[in-house]
């Protein structure tokens, strides 16, 4: 009998957590319901712009890179990833994740350009996480994060990726493609 309700008990323990981190982003915020795709999609661009302005004049953000060696990002329009765990469901919110090369760097200025980004975006009071040596993440309050990431192949290896809060599935048709760059403000 105690075997039971301690298995019982283990059971909803774990149902309740599970249902409670359903369609939260890295266990973080619930879905945003007044957020449609099309705002969610212009905000990313607009703090992606914001720390393109700390970069120096001719950076840019490009689905190409300055190095060769790297991929080209060929994603048209933002990827709506699922805000739930597993496969049980197929449906559901959604956040935004866009992508791009930081381009157009003065050469040997990689580290410095990472460090300085990882810095402004702590002087904005976002909440950052650093994972390793090479990829930096912001938390900004308003649910939204961007990723800075150095591929580590040198010169034009660094990229930019920005992410939405979850936001309600049926507005993500109206999501418009990806430009091709974004220029420095």
């Amino acid at each position: 009998m105690m075997k039971r309700t301690r298995a019982a008990v283990v059971a909803m323990t774990v149902f309740a957590l599970v249902g409670c981190s359903e369609f939260k982003q890295d266990g973080g915020s619930a879905v945003n319901e007044s957020l449609t795709a099309p705002q969610a999609q212009e905000k990313i661009y607009a703090y992606m712009r914001e720390t393109l302005g700390e970069l120096p004049a001719g950076a840019a953000l490009s689905k190409v890179p300055d190095n060769t060696e790297l991929g080209v990002r060929r994603s048209l329009r933002p990827n709506a990833v699922p805000c739930w765990d597993g496969n049980i469901q197929s449906s559901g919110p959604r956040y935004l994740s866009v992508h791009y090369w930081i381009t157009g760097l003065p050469a040997g200025s990689v580290q410095q350009y990472y460090d300085q980004i990882g810095a402004s975006w702590k002087a904005k009071g976002w909440e950052i996480q650093t994972m390793g040596t090479d990829v930096i993440k912001a938390s900004i309050p308003d649910g939204f994060g961007l990723k800075v990431q150095d591929a580590g192949k040198g010169d034009g290896s660094l990229s930019l990726a920005g992410y939405s809060p979850c936001i309600p599935e049926s507005t993500i048709d109206q999501l418009a493609n990806n430009p091709e760059t974004i220029p420095r403000p």
